[in-house]
């Protein structure tokens, strides 16, 4: 899985190119590489194991190379079939040295391709792109838009792809298949990209291919095309909110992105919600109230499933309808029984998760409603839904999502919330509610002053290699989401459970050495998961609870991280803020690298 960026334009490409893999780079880091053209078809060849950063000290290496590579383009790989190595590093090249590739996805059926090229071709590198490469040159009638189109046909699997033929600089062509691919627009040149995050600081204006198209650059102009004709689509102006803002004082992105949630929050409810006269206003969240809906079902993967799981008790709350939450790749590995009455609610930070995706396209084919919940604007999976809301968390830079599993969780309350008043919620408890949500960034706020509090907890507990994290009800979900963060940053083993599960066997491995954080605010569950706990310490194993600040019980704990004053409910979210402190303050202490956790990319994008 990989990210891809190319540049045709009037200016040399190589510090072009390595700035937009800077830009891609959180969502894939394993190597990176570039090839640029110069207009009499000389070629500049870079590739480094590891971070953009490797790449770019080599390509400042070669200063004196002052030709001009106006034609380029580029590739930040995450690993999955074959090693990280410099051989399997992209661009991948056709055996006469002609064509030049670069791939984000996964060809399926590249083994069948790679036997019938094998008696005229050698092959150096174990990845599915090269094949592609070796398939063009073999394929090639002198025309690369039609060539590419030849390919298309034979290639299965999920694919973007962005093509340079050395004989013909000045000229990309494009395709792409469930992965995403945007050109931007730029007074300097035209852009191809994998991610539009990557495009906002370069082009003015930008358009998303959608499946089976072709892009064609050539004299310094784009055409669209599908099934050989050409499409007329308007392009759309790169916003202020697809924009990478700068880290400020912040230690991290990471760092950085769980204090912007305040602000997050309100961008979310913007035009939403009315705190004046306490009312709910949506065209959405009206037009999903009428429709006939027995059931919810919410499929998702890694925190967005976390995040639906939470909103699978709002649901069953405040409208009274059944939800389940899925894993997205369970659905897909499960016997799928469409239901016309279930609404089908999808989660996705990129929009473009593979597992999601093909999850929706699934129940589009058999008819039923979709509903998606995606940050990025024009992703595949807000394109396809049949009804939506972006949950409005702006740009999320590095591989843990924090503000947008946030923005997730309230966006699912609020659907929630309206669905009940369309059913048996009452009005004056909609009302309640909302008043208190109005308060809900002040005590986010509370919670981030508690970070010197948190981050000397954080060092203790780094002494740990293991940690279960324990919750009820909401605050069950809310474990699973803290343990998946701990384990993401910090690579300390941490497992969830519910609290209730403990005795039924995980209780085994408590030790002095094995300590418990424990989600416990006042509530309906309280006293029966100090119960639960207190099994914990007659092991003597050591417990950090996460406990509502009005909790008079001190004698019961040892170390605490308070949570703000306010109902259970809301808990949920100073909970998950709090928890996100820890885990980013116990990767620190272990000096691990928290934008760019080791093994992991930001948008998962094949299967």
């Amino acid at each position: 899985m990989c990210w891809i960026f190319a540049y045709v334009g009037e200016t040399d490409s190589r510090e072009k190119l390595v700035n937009g893999l800077k830009m891609l780079e959180y969502r894939g880091y394993d190597s990176a590489w570039m090839v640029g053209l110069t207009n009499s078809s000389e070629v500049f060849i870079e590739k480094a194991v590891g971070r953009v950063s490797a790449l770019a000290t080599k390509v400042a290496s070669k200063s004196e190379d002052t030709k001009l590579y106006t034609t380029g383009i580029a590739h930040t790989r995450w690993a999955t079939h074959g090693g990280v190595t410099e051989a399997n590093t992209h661009p991948h090249v056709s055996t006469n040295e002609r064509f030049y590739i670069v791939h984000n996805g996964i060809i399926e059926n590249y083994k069948e391709i790679k036997a019938s090229l094998e008696s005229d071709h050698t092959f150096y590198s174990q990845t599915d792109t090269e094949v592609v490469a070796k398939l063009i040159e073999s394929l090639y009638d002198g025309n690369l838009k039609s060539t590419m189109e030849k390919v298309a046909a034979k290639l299965v699997g999920a694919y973007s792809l962005a093509v340079i033929d050395r004989e013909n600089p000045g000229t990309i062509v494009g395709i792409k298949l469930w992965s995403p691919l945007i050109v931007g627009e730029a007074t300097d040149g035209i852009y191809i990209s994998s991610d539009v995050n990557a495009l906002a600081a370069l082009a003015e204006s930008y358009t998303i291919l959608e499946d089976h198209e072709m892009i064609v650059i050539e004299d310094k102009k784009y055409s669209i095309f599908l099934a050989g004709e050409q499409v007329e689509r308007a392009s759309q102006e790169v916003e202020e909110g697809q924009k990478i803002d700068e880290l400020w004082n912040f230690t991290s992105y990471t760092e950085k992105e769980i204090f912007d949630i305040p602000s997050v929050l309100e961008n979310v409810w913007s035009g939403r919600i009315n705190f004046e006269t306490k009312e709910i206003k949506n065209e959405t969240l009206d037009a999903l109230a009428e429709l006939d809906i027995d059931r919810i079902c919410i499929i998702s993967s890694g925190s967005s499933y976390y995040a639906g799981d939470i909103g699978g008790y709002f649901f069953r709350k405040f409208a009274g309808i059944p939800c389940q939450a899925i894993i997205s790749s369970e659905f897909l590995a499960d016997t799928f029984i469409p239901e016309k009455k279930t609404l089908y609610v999808f989660l996705s930070q990129s929009g473009e998760t593979a597992d999601v995706r093909e999850s929706m396209k699934i129940v589009k084919a058999k008819g039923c409603m979709t509903f998606g919940i995606v940050n990025v604007v024009g992703s595949t999976i807000a394109r396809m839904a049949d009804y939506g809301l972006y949950s409005h968390a702006g740009v999320e830079v590095w591989v843990a999502s924090t503000k947008n599993v946030i923005a997730q969780v309230w966006v699912l309350l609020m659907v929630a919330v309206a669905l009940g008043k369309s059913r048996d919620m009452q009005i004056s408890d909609v009302r309640d509610l909302i008043a208190e949500l109005s308060e809900l960034p002040d005590k986010i706020s509370e919670t981030l002053m508690q970070g010197p509090h948190i981050k000397k907890l954080a060092k203790k507990y780094s002494n740990y290699d293991d940690m279960f994290v324990l919750g009820r009800n909401y605050f069950y979900p809310v474990a699973g989401e803290a343990s998946l963060k701990c384990k993401e940053l910090s690579y300390i083993h941490c497992e969830a459970y519910s609290a209730g599960e403990l005795k039924h066997g995980p209780l085994a491995l408590v030790s002095p050495k094995f300590p418990t954080m424990v989600f416990n605010p006042m509530g309906k569950f309280y006293s029966k998961t100090v119960s639960n706990v207190q099994e914990v310490a007659a092991r003597e194993g050591p417990i950090l609870w996460f406990i509502s600040k009005n909790d008079t019980h001190n004698e019961l704990y040892t170390d605490t991280i308070e949570l703000s004053e306010t109902s259970e409910l809301l808990s949920v979210f100073t909970g998950l803020v709090s928890s996100y402190l820890f885990a980013l303050y116990l990767a620190e202490a272990l000096w691990r690298d928290v934008d760019k956790p080791r093994n992991l990319a930001k948008s998962v994008t094949v299967e």
